[in-house]
Order: C-alpha cells, then sequence, then structure tokens
C-alpha cells in the first residue's frame, strides 16, 4: 500500500538510538528523505553510517541539543534548508532524569521544562512558520501525561503540558492543513527502560529480572513494546490515511492506561 511517504521531507529528533531511531529508519524504509538529530555526537554518527549504508543520501545528520533554544531553531530552519522544504516534523526527545519531589533539585525542574517543553514550542512554532498545507508535526511524549508512574515526577508533570501544546498548534495550524498529533508510547525496549529497572532494583533491592516482571505485569500484553511499534504509529499519523486525524494524542502502550478517558 503506497502511504503517501515516498519523497516526503522529514526531520526526526533525538534519533540516534531508541524510538527517534525507529522512526527514522521506518521513513526511509518508506523513501522519505530524512535528517535526523541528537545533542550525542558519537551515536549521532554511528547512526547516520548504519542508515547510509542503507539508504544513501536519503539520509543526512545535524547536530542539535534541544534543551538550547538557539539549537532548536536552527535544527528546523537549517533542516529545511537542506531537504528544500519540510513536510513531517516527528519532535522525539530523551527522557528527564528519575526521582520524586523530595530528590529532584530546581535545576532539574528547570532542565525537564527546557527539554520537554519549551523544546517543543519552539520546534512546532519555527516548523509551522515553515510547513506548506499537508504538512504534519508529531510529538512522542509518555503515558505518563495520562497515568503518572512513581518516581518519574519530571516527566509526568511537565509532559502533561504538551497535551494543551498539542490542541492549540493543532487549532492554529489547521486553517493552513498542518495537521498535529501526539503518541503516548508506554513502557518500550530502549535504554530509558533499563535505567528505570536498573534504578528500582537497586531501590528496592530486588533483582532486574523481577523488577522487569513486575512492570510488564500491568501491560495487558504481558510485555514492553519494541520501538518499531511505537514508530509504526507515527508513520500512520504522516501518512495519507490519517488526512483527519488532528490534535489527537494517540496511547501506544499495549492497553496499560486503565482510564477510560
Amino acid at each position: 500500500m503506497d502511504l503517501g511517504i515516498k519523497g516526503k521531507k522529514v526531520i526526526v529528533t533525538a534519533a540516534s538510538k531508541g524510538i527517534g531511531l525507529a522512526i527514522a529508519k521506518r521513513f526511509l524504509e518508506e523513501g522519505a528523505k530524512v535528517i535526523i538529530s541528537s545533542h550525542e555526537e558519537s551515536n549521532l554518527i554511528k547512526a547516520y553510517n548504519k542508515l547510509r549504508e542503507i539508504y544513501g543520501d536519503n539520509v543526512s545528520y545535524i547536530k542539535a541539543d534541544l534543551t538550547n533554544p538557539q539549537e532548536v531553531k536552527y535544527l528546523v530552519h537549517e533542516g529545511y534548508r537542506k531537504l528544500g522544504g519540510l513536510e513531517v516534523l516527528a519532535y522525539v526527545t530523551g527522557s528527564p532524569k528519575p526521582g520524586n519531589l523530595f530528590s529532584l533539585t530546581d535545576r532539574d525542574w528547570i532542565d525537564a521544562f527546557n527539554l520537554l517543553l519549551l523544546s517543543a514550542v519552539i520546534a512546532v512554532r519555527e516548523a509551522g512558520q515553515l510547513m506548506q498545507s499537508g504538512g504534519r508535526i508529531i510529538l512522542s511524549t509518555s503515558t505518563t501525561l495520562r497515568q503518572p508512574i512513581d518516581n518519574l515526577d519530571l516527566s509526568n508533570v511537565v509532559r502533561l503540558s504538551l497535551a494543551g501544546l498539542i490542541k492549540v498548534a493543532s487549532r492554529e495550524l489547521g486553517p493552513k492543513g498542518i495537521l498535529v498529533n501526539g503518541i503516548m508510547p508506554g513502557w518500550t525496549k530502549t535504554e530509558r527502560l533499563l535505567q528505570i529497572v536498573r534504578d528500582r532494583a537497586m531501590r528496592d533491592s530486588k533483582s532486574e529480572e523481577e523488577v522487569l516482571k513486575a512492570i510488564v505485569a500491568d501491560v495487558p500484553l504481558g510485555r514492553a513494546g519494541e520501538p518499531e511499534e511505537i514508530a509504526n504509529v507515527v508513520i500512520f499519523l504522516a501518512s495519507n490515511l490519517a488526512t483527519y486525524v488532528n490534535g489527537t494524542l494517540i496511547p501506544v502502550d499495549g492497553g496499560s492506561i486503565k482510564g477510560v478517558f
């Protein structure tokens, strides 16, 4: 099936590994022209080299730190210049540090705000100014937006603001023909999950195997998701199958969110 993605000009952030890298791969598989970005230059170059071996000139990269507003602006505008346009922004970020209300510092909260919210506001604004009708902006958030997870207070609190950003942007950019949506990945096999497992194992004096088993016990499917399963939903939102989907957040969590709304 032709999803209408071949030849699309795409920027994917936090794409040196994990969910971001999986999203970039899926766009490349569909024939898009993709710029990957990350602040970790060594990992970014490794990812770029591996992708280039398979997809050739359809992939390029730009180093950018999403906690730096000027670098976020540079990424969007330089990506637009290098691609000769911008049709899809798949906006993924790293995760803030674990911690609770009493262990996290003021600096931790400011850093999380810059990483998760301010960077997204800037990226959506800049991309929205450059995109033409048919553009897609897709923000990757987390199920913590709907269902808080113990000891992930930064994610629980700050990511909630992204729901407001998606709604506001979808209404303001919709008249231009630009669709803005979000996804909420649940437990996914990434370095972030491994970090959480290690932290909980140390805190609770349990084995990592016991902790992981307890985590996925809350997922009706009984397992963590694969990054590629998250990427497939992003591809759907960027495709010609989702032309009337705007301002929504889609859980990709194996059914772990217990709330109805």
